[in-house]
């Protein structure tokens, strides 16, 4: 996967954490770990409503499909 290099700032004490945990070199990855966790529950929140309102009209949809269906057959058979 492609990379872009990045100068960002974070508070001192938070990238001695980071540091601590993971090592020197083990800063970006947690903060690419970290950002696709942030990026999954973002996205996640963003879709819900649409997913709900999806869910909701299923059957619904289904049920209309279904009478589209019919009516196409019978034109066709006919």
């Amino acid at each position: 996967m492609p990379s872009t290099r990045l100068n960002i700032t974070l508070p001192t004490p938070i990238v001695d954490d980071i540091k601590s945990l993971y090592g020197q070199r083990g800063l970006s990855q947690f903060l690419e770990e970290a950002a696709r966790e942030k990026l999954a529950n973002v996205k996640k929140k963003a879709y819900k409503g649409v997913i709900e309102g999806y869910q909701s009209t299923a059957e619904e949809t289904k049920e209309v499909l279904k009478k589209f269906e019919a009516a196409v057959t019978e034109k066709r058979d006919v």
